[in-house]
């Protein structure tokens, strides 16, 4: 199945929260990302309204992003706000330092309460700034508030480990550059990639 290229571009997003995307970006990622054919792409919440036409793309936004120290009721009323203005699915960005069951709990209740099903709720778990136990307790905090997916990271905080088969939701991994990539990871047990650029998905598999 991974050697479809039609069906690798649709399990793939593109990530267009890097430090060097401008508003100017968005419109130009947006129609690239729809016309290549891939399933979604990741903005800002201020860049929500600059997407322009979407088309078929699933629109993710992060939430509490970059830190995620930003208070819970925030990271709520962001998430909120950003499906009122058309995402259909909110990445939520945890503080990496804390791994505490009941503090994430709460934060991933408030957050799931302001954005109920058919809203996708993904949690971000940052693992290149938490040790495999921390990751663990997350993602088991996620499960537990009824989160719908993970994501391995973002890219701010350094490069993510490839996916888990032992995560108890469905996977995200991002920072995939490349073809091989992309099919690497979703052998190893992701269900979706999150992509650099649409190049990464553009060329048939070797």
């Amino acid at each position: 199945m991974t050697s479809d290229l039609a069906w690798l571009k649709g399990h793939a997003f593109l990530m267009c929260v890097g430090p060097g995307t401008t508003p100017g970006d968005v419109p130009a990622a947006v129609a690239g990302a729809r016309d290549a054919g891939l399933g979604g792409i990741v903005l800002s919440p201020s860049h929500l309204e600059l997407a322009g036409d979407t088309g078929g793309l699933t629109v993710a936004v992060v939430v509490g992003f970059p830190t995620g120290r930003h208070h819970s009721l925030v990271k709520a009323a962001e998430a909120r706000l950003a499906v009122q203005q058309g995402a259909a699915e909110v990445w939520l960005t945890p503080d990496p330092g804390v791994a505490e069951m009941n503090t994430l709990l709460a934060e991933f209740v408030a957050v799931r309460e302001a954005v109920p099903h058919p809203v996708t709720l993904a949690v971000i778990l940052e693992t290149p700034a938490r040790t495999p136990a921390d990751v663990a307790a997350v993602a088991e905090a996620a499960r537990l508030a009824g989160v719908d997916r993970l994501v391995t990271a973002t890219g701010w905080l350094g490069e993510a480990p490839g996916a888990s088969a032992s995560m108890p939701l469905p996977l995200t991994v991002t920072g995939v550059r490349d073809l091989d990539g992309v099919i690497a990871a979703l052998d190893s047990g992701a269900d979706r990639v999150g992509v650099s650029s649409v190049s990464a998905v553009g060329q048939p598999p070797r």
